[in-house]
């Protein structure tokens, strides 16, 4: 029933049952793909953008509650962890990330924003960033490295749609992404990609704020 929509709040006894796993055996890697940006995608990659797709299916299919508007309810997000099932849930962590987006969802309007990203200079955006409610910015583990004061693409572009009444979708604020990408204010952990939306991009700030 919460899957389907029907249950909006959870009960102590369901607290970790929010955490879904989901395991997609293969026998073959899967064919070639490209990003958005052209760029080619190695096979984890691929699986991972899948993912979100498999995702974006929960959130079409989800059942909205008679005169309730489906914006209403935000897009399910996944959220990869290193850990093994047992250690996720008992993993204060991600439980309280898990918290955070059940609490105000990925694309969540900040009350009374009335931000312009078109007339925010490159130093106001770095600024902003670093800002309490700004973009989390902090060390990432991911295949055993360390990656320390870096941010996912996935909550640059979640925090961009928050931010600025301009930016209403995640095409939108991908296309701003890139943008700050291309000038120069952060670039990709490992320098394999530009920006891409998407929990396991993730991006070092190189602006000096």
């Amino acid at each position: 029933m919460v899957i389907a929509g029907y249950e909006q709040q959870f009960n102590p006894s369901s607290r970790f049952w929010r955490t879904r796993f989901i395991v997609i055996p293969t026998e073959e890697p899967p064919p070639p793909m490209v990003a958005s940006t052209g760029e080619r995608l190695n096979d984890e990659e691929i699986r991972l953008i899948g993912l979100d797709k498999l995702a974006e299916l929960f959130g079409k299919a989800r059942w909205i509650p008679p005169g309730e508007k489906p914006e209403s309810y935000p897009p399910p997000r996944l959220l990869p962890t290193y850990l093994g099932p047992a250690a996720c849930i008992l993993d204060d962590t991600v439980v309280a990330q898990l918290d955070e987006i059940h609490a105000a969802g990925p694309l969540k309007k900040k009350k009374n924003s009335d931000k312009v990203f078109q007339e925010y200079s490159l130093t106001a955006v770095a600024k902003a960033m670093r800002e309490e409610d700004g973009v989390p910015i902090k060390d990432h583990r991911w295949h055993g490295s360390m990656y320390p004061d870096s941010f996912t693409g996935a909550n640059l572009t979640s925090w961009l749609v928050r931010e600025f009444s301009d930016i209403s979708t995640r095409e939108q604020a991908f296309e701003a992404g890139s943008k700050l990408h291309s000038q120069g204010l952060f670039e990709h952990c490992r320098k394999q990609h530009g920006f891409l939306d998407g929990f396991v991009y993730i991006f070092f700030c190189q602006y000096r704020f």
